[in-house]
């Protein structure tokens, strides 16, 4: 069976017999029996052979699989590749249109983070390995064998749960030259929505593959021409070792130009830093002390060739105080002015934070996921004497709990295994003398938040594997969606730290409770997106497109509308007025309950005055002529929508001879 025969019986409403025949053929395979063919795919009944060949337990409860001390290597380059690509991610999951799904991005190790979820699988955030040798049969594990798009039902996986059922599609992604280099994942519990879920998760990996655009040997030329031009002192090695460096690196560093330079620049850099990213490091070089960052500009293997950016700590500084004097380091974050509304709530909130911004005391933001936690925080800083220093910024709930320890406090070289050469500053080093924001503070481990709470008490950090205390100045803003004092009740987060952090509180109001500003804010959006795609004209809304917008519960707040006046945007093509047509399926259903809401309110107010007729009469000519007018009064539209025939119509418009239509 091919997978679009899959989506066939499904769209045609024969899933559950087909889900009863998997299950059976899986347990005749688990009996030692032949399967049929024509219900369980090739594809699949080789990867049950081989997971029976790898010893998975076919019984066993899917768990977390975490990963083997010994793949750390593969683990750090599996992270930076999740940072890497953290801007698709993003906007792959505002696509995602379904209530209750999963989210993974897997690299071609099978090792695999799940993203998002909110099936309340104990998996989210978790980086752990997902393939065939530790949980058996899955969508991913075939898409990478199989370089293939797959949909697979949970009937057929082969550590099968009988109250998990659902379907998980899954798609490879590529690099450059078009080898599979790991895949996404996308699990539903709505069985029916399969074919969507199939046609979008191939429909990202495609885009996927056409942002993935590495660097590659006919590019160097242009890559080395550039290098010679930059102020900064810049060395370009690539995966074979060969380097290439302009003037001001050479003279920074004392290199004798093609003299033994790759022996020269390893005194600096290990050959395992040309593997791997880091940021901010010291080095003492005749008498000068150089701030030296690296970047890759190649994923392909994870054999990267690297960038090395030199500057002298001393010109550095003098050119970060000319920045400061010239009030430019906040270019880029948001302020108070940026906040859009009118609401008194939202005023509020205005309020506290402008006179907060003048102290260094803890700020405890609350309010759901978009409601704009972090612009509020960037305003704080925007606005408060520590605005020329750094603004950092860290999402507790997208880092592994296991990495939030050495992403927070930092590292030690040699501290554990992995660790860069050199160590690693950790945020809140880095934020010293401006501001640190904790997004999602309420998914960061117990562990963790117990030496957060040393370093807010006594003003030092401690690195992983360091015995000494680094003085640190930070202003900590700190964001959660959930109530912390329950969090504490349930032992997931320490009341002392709770009380740390929460001097003031700012609770930011969720979109449906400011409905005065939608249409503010949604003007807003027409105005950035038209700039952004270079709409010239002015764009119009239609009525009904305005009143969709303001009676739709805004799950996903301010970024859910602004993601929606983009799609309407995007899908208006040349036109110049939005619809309701261009808004999503979730929006359009809102506003047609909204309609019928208006209609039934309607027919109780007029049927008071017609009881000869009742309402049952007034409520039939009333709906009508509503999908009449909707549809230019066009009967076969009409009938198409009210579920009837033609003659129904016909018959009904006799019955209600007040009713006209365009024949």
């Amino acid at each position: 069976m091919h997978v679009h025969e899959l989506l066939q019986r499904i769209s045609q409403g024969t899933e559950k017999a087909y889900l009863e025949k998997c299950r059976d053929q899986r347990e005749l395979f688990m009996e030692g029996k032949p399967v049929d063919p024509d219900i369980v795919p090739k594809v699949v009944y080789n990867s049950w052979v081989r997971s029976q060949r790898y010893g998975v337990d076919p019984f066993e409860k899917p768990c977390h699989h975490p990963i083997d001390k010994s793949k750390s290597k593969e683990l750090s380059r599996f992270i930076e590749c999740l940072e890497r690509y953290n801007f698709f991610i993003k906007q792959a999951l505002e696509l995602i249109d379904y209530q209750g799904f999963t989210f993974t991005f897997s690299a071609k190790e099978s090792l695999t983070k799940h993203i998002y979820d909110d099936l309340g699988s104990p998996f989210a955030n978790l980086i752990g390995e997902c393939s065939e040798r530790t949980v058996g049969t899955n969508a991913t594990a075939i898409a990478l064998a199989e370089n293939v798009p797959v949909a697979l039902v949970s009937s057929l996986s082969y550590q099968y749960w009988p109250a998990e059922n659902g379907v998980n599609t899954a798609a490879p992604i590529h690099n450059h030259q078009g080898e599979v280099m790991g895949g996404i994942h996308i699990g539903l519990k709505d069985i029916k929505r399969t074919q969507d879920a199939f046609w979008l998760v191939t429909y990202l990996a495609q885009v996927f593959d056409r942002l993935y655009l590495p660097m590659t040997q006919k590019h160097e030329k242009k890559i080395k021409d550039i290098i010679d031009l930059l102020p900064q002192g810049v060395a370009y090695i690539n995966n074979k070792k060969s380097i290439h460096y302009n003037e001001k690196f050479q003279t920074l560093v004392n290199l004798s130009k093609g003299k033994n330079s790759l022996k020269k620049v390893s005194e600096f850099f290990s050959q395992e830093d040309w593997t791997s990213i880091f940021a901010c490091q010291e080095i003492k070089a005749d008498g000068k002390t150089l701030i030296i960052n690296s970047n890759s500009l190649d994923y392909e293997d994870f054999e990267t060739s690297k960038i090395f950016i030199v500057e002298e700590k001393q010109s550095l500084t003098q050119r970060l105080q000319e920045n400061s004097q010239g009030s430019k380091t906040t270019v880029g974050l948001y302020s108070f002015d940026d906040i859009v509304g009118n609401n008194a709530e939202l005023n509020e909130a205005k309020s506290i934070g402008l006179n907060v911004a003048g102290t260094s005391v803890p700020v405890l933001i609350f309010g759901e996921n978009g409601t704009g936690k972090e612009m509020f925080a960037q305003a704080i800083h925007a606005a408060s004497p520590r605005r020329e220093k750094p603004f950092i910024a860290i999402n507790c709930g997208a880092i592994p709990a296991e990495l939030v320890e050495s992403e927070l406090f930092g590292y030690e070289e040699g501290s554990f295994t992995g660790a860069l050469k050199g160590g690693k500053i950790g945020k809140i080093e880095a934020a010293s003398g401006g501001t640190l924001f904790l997004d999602e503070i309420e998914s960061m481990p117990v562990q963790d938040q117990i030496k957060l709470l040393r370093v807010i008490s006594t003003g030092k950090v401690q690195k992983v594997g360091s015995t000494k205390e680094i003085p640190v100045d930070i202003r900590l803003i700190s964001a959660t969606k959930k109530d912390l004092l329950e969090e504490s009740d349930k032992g997931l987060f320490r009341e002392d730290l709770y009380f740390r952090i929460s001097t003031f509180i700012i609770e930011l109001p969720a979109l449906r409770q400011r409905r005065e500003d939608i249409l503010l804010l949604t003007k807003e959006f027409i105005s950035k997106f038209s700039r952004k795609y270079g709409l010239e004209q002015t764009v119009e809304m239609a009525q009904e497109f305005v009143e969709a917008l303001e009676n739709y519960s805004w799950r996903g707040n301010v970024r859910e509308l602004e993601h929606s006046i983009e799609r309407a945007i995007i899908l208006m093509g040349a036109g110049l007025t939005l619809k309701v047509d261009y808004l999503s399926k979730r929006i359009q259903e809102s506003y047609q309950n909204y309609q019928v809401k208006g209609l039934v309110e309607d027919v109780l107010a007029k049927g008071l005055k017609k009881q000869e007729q009742g309402l049952l009469y007034t409520a039939e000519a009333m709906i009508i002529d509503h999908v009449l007018k909707s549809v230019g009064g066009n009967v076969t539209a009409a009938a198409e929508k009210l579920g009837v025939t033609r003659k129904t119509i016909y018959n009904k418009l006799q019955e209600h001879p007040d009713l006209r239509v365009v024949k």
